[in-house]
């Protein structure tokens, strides 16, 4: 029943992929070794670009080696393609065929360029144009404070941003007018 469970996902994420990405675009599938929040050691499934492959792969072995925790590692494909749930599962994620909030542009994610990193405890924080603060996903609001200590936090004194620094990324931390503490991306 597994092996069949696997091909129908397979086919299905196939399908998927193919209606929905930008042109030129070519993806990767990767089975990476990670330590989940029980420090068990699972294996994730990242999609991304192909150009970034071997920053990722390279990043993860090095978290990994740490014991850095990552709580979940799935396709968005398996949340229906909807960026809020996966999210709110603290998923950790590369490919999502999706536009940037509150625009009609496509986000990094859509090119399979960027990745979110344990978002429930590493929020999107951004001011709207009413003056109101949207938080994504809405249920990390108790980690916004980023004065406070908690699990899977990530700070420019983190193993998880040295790494991506040091691989070329961009930490969505550093932005002036939102604070995407999740999210690297490549340029």
């Amino acid at each position: 029943m597994k092996k069949i469970v696997i091909q129908f996902f397979m086919l299905s994420f196939l399908y998927l992929t193919a209606q929905a990405q930008p042109d030129g675009v070519v993806l990767d599938t990767l089975h990476i070794k990670h330590i989940d929040g029980e420090g068990k050691t699972q294996v994730g499934v990242l999609v991304c670009n192909k150009t970034i492959s071997k920053d990722l792969q390279e990043i993860f072995a090095e978290l990994y080696k740490a014991k850095y925790p990552i709580e979940r590692m799935r396709p968005i494909s398996e949340y229906g393609d909807d960026d809020e749930a996966s999210m709110r599962a603290n998923n950790t994620s590369c490919y999502c065929y999706r536009v940037v909030e509150g625009s009609t542009k496509l986000s990094n994610h859509a090119r399979g360029l960027a990745i979110d990193i344990n978002p429930l405890y590493n929020p999107c924080v951004r001011r709207k144009k009413d003056g109101t603060i949207l938080i994504q996903p809405a249920t990390g609001k108790p980690y916004v404070d980023r004065k406070k200590k908690f699990k899977y936090k990530i700070t420019k004194c983190d193993l998880c941003y040295r790494l991506f620094m040091k691989h070329g990324f961009k930490w969505g931390g550093n932005w002036n007018t939102v604070k995407d503490y999740q999210h690297f991306e490549k340029p």
